[in-house]
């Protein structure tokens, strides 16, 4: 035994002086630039590829344009779930409130000052995916192929250069919390974990995560560490709130971001087992991914390899919880947790976002972790002596994966309508506005983004029981709220996105009863007050 251990500390030596003398001529610079060296690729070919998919160019619209109003109601001094109804976590639009506040002294208009940061943000993202790569998977050519296979799908871009969106920034909060776990740093992964709750409320798993690990399944106090967890989280927790507080928005935060989630939002998008499971592989097949639903499967091969290690390295279970390296049975916690939320309530293709950095991560672990097995198969180890099979299997795929990110980014256009034409349409429905003349949108948040106007009242969307949940809050029901709006007599109403509404047949009555349609390019559902009515 102690020849063997001589012989391994030689070895280590060896390598120790090869390493060091490789940096020899700048010993304490290289190995910083090495390793922050994949990162920075990492960033810089993300924000090259957005810049492909003409951010500047796609149209507002759809959730994200509602974000993006909501950013522009903090700037006129208004607050979320007070003076604008939306039941996701506040965090993402201050984020976008201030891209908008530093572009507008800068001259850039809000919207394209918000798509700059996103570009911005999404880059950092696929740094936290080489980060947790090298840090769990100890590869980097593992880190490579896990930023560049989100890449591979123009749908994943295009989702994130299109205005605000709150399951980005909840991911790069939690992807650093998991970075942070992977360092020991518990009340900094505490308070990077709330963060990523604060912007979407299913982030609050980093938290939970954080805190098993520190525990160390709930069997270990004494190091204080999973204290700290908590304590990291309080203090943002406890900032945002007071916040509210001061600003006398508390109770609504907590009605609709909590209260009607709970027991509005989550029960109107619950579906059986198998329809939950069956809608999510066919948005990920049939919206997302398409040809690339191959990485989808290799993840989850991968996922299993990975998985397999953990379980198989528990057999001692008490010998396992003080490992150096429990920490790495985080990596397998948020895609599955995340998942059983899909099964309660998944929506649309955003919903899709949280799964996409290890979507990355564990079919880029199934291509090295195989390519390393398939080299030490006997009748394969001739060869791989000679051709590193273990390297040249990722490396190839490398290349296909790059080569696939290039070509979709390439000969992708922008659809017929563009962020230019629906300024124009915005300026079609201001021509007819007066001052002090009142719009009211249901739906449609562009427009008042790109007019920057208010909405006459906070509810730009009744879709999935928040109709009912309103109605219920006032003692004459949803046709009180209607004679408020009709009360304060808007010259222009739009109204889109009723699918999801159970009260909209009062709705469109009131509408067909005051308005006429407008003839406005794209926008088919403009109408304006009848004369003399």
């Amino acid at each position: 035994m102690t020849t063997i251990s001589t012989s391994r500390n030689e070895a280590a030596q060896s390598l120790s002086e090869r390493a060091g003398s490789a940096g020899s001529s700048t010993p304490s610079a290289n190995p910083r630039l090495l390793r922050w060296a994949l990162p920075a690729i990492a960033f810089c070919i993300t924000v090259g590829i957005s810049f492909l998919y003409r951010p500047l160019s796609q149209p507002e619209r759809g959730d994200p344009a509602i974000y993006d109003y909501i950013a522009q109601t903090i700037l006129r001094g208004g607050m979320p779930y007070r003076d604008v109804i939306d039941p996701k976590g506040p965090g993402a639009m201050y984020v976008s409130a201030a891209a908008m506040w530093i572009g507008r002294r800068l001259g850039i208009e809000d919207v394209l000052a918000v798509r700059y940061v996103y570009i911005l943000v999404v880059g950092v993202l696929s740094v936290l995916t080489v980060l947790v790569a090298e840090r769990y998977l100890s590869s980097r050519l593992a880190g490579l192929l896990a930023f560049l296979i989100p890449l591979v799908p123009s749908r994943y871009l295009l989702m994130m250069v299109a205005g605000t969106e709150p399951k980005l920034v909840m991911m790069v909060f939690g992807m650093l919390a998991l970075v942070l776990i992977s360092r020991d740093r518990p009340f900094w992964a505490g308070f990077s974990s709330m963060l990523a709750c604060l912007c979407w409320q299913p982030g609050l798993m980093f938290a939970g995560i954080a805190f098993l690990i520190y525990s160390k399944y709930l069997t270990s106090w004494r190091d204080l560490r999973a204290i700290k967890v908590v304590a990291g989280a309080v203090v943002p927790l406890v900032a945002a709130a007071g916040y509210f507080q001061v600003r006398g928005a508390l109770p609504d935060l907590w009605n609709w971001a909590f209260t009607y989630d709970y027991s509005m939002f989550m029960p109107a998008g619950l579906r059986g087992g198998g329809q939950a499971f069956h809608q999510i592989v066919t948005v990920m097949r049939e919206r997302v991914f398409y040809e690339g639903f191959i990485f989808v499967e290799m993840a989850l091969a991968g996922f299993v390899m990975f998985a397999y290690e953990r379980v198989r390295g528990k057999r001692q279970f008490r010998a396992a919880l003080e490992s150096p390296d429990l920490y790495k049975d985080a990596l397998l916690m948020p895609p599955v947790i995340y998942f059983a939320f899909c099964m309660l309530n998944f929506q649309s293709s955003p919903d899709t976002i949280p799964f996409f950095p290890f979507i990355g991560l564990f079919a880029a672990w199934f291509l090295v972790k195989g390519a390393r097995t398939l080299a030490v198969l006997r009748p394969i180890q001739p060869l791989s002596e000679r051709a590193r099979v273990a390297i040249v299997i990722p490396a190839i795929a490398i290349v296909l994966v790059a080569a696939a990110v290039l070509r979709h980014a390439a000969v992708y256009r922008v659809d017929a309508r563009t962020l230019a034409d629906q300024y124009e349409e915005a300026r079609i429905i201001d021509s007819h506005l007066s001052p002090g003349d009142k719009i009211y949108v249901h739906g449609t948040a562009e427009v008042l983004t790109l007019l920057n106007k208010p909405n006459l009242n906070p509810y730009i969307a009744f879709d999935s029981g928040s109709d009912d949940y309103i109605a219920s809050h006032r003692p004459g029901g949803f046709g009180a709220l209607i004679d408020e709006i009709e009360a304060a007599r808007p010259k222009i109403v739009l109204i889109s996105r009723l699918q999801n509404v159970r009260h909209r047949a009062e709705l469109e009555a009131w509408v067909d009863r005051h308005y006429v349609k407008m003839d406005v390019p794209w926008l088919n559902r403009v109408y304006i007050r009848k004369e003399g009515d």
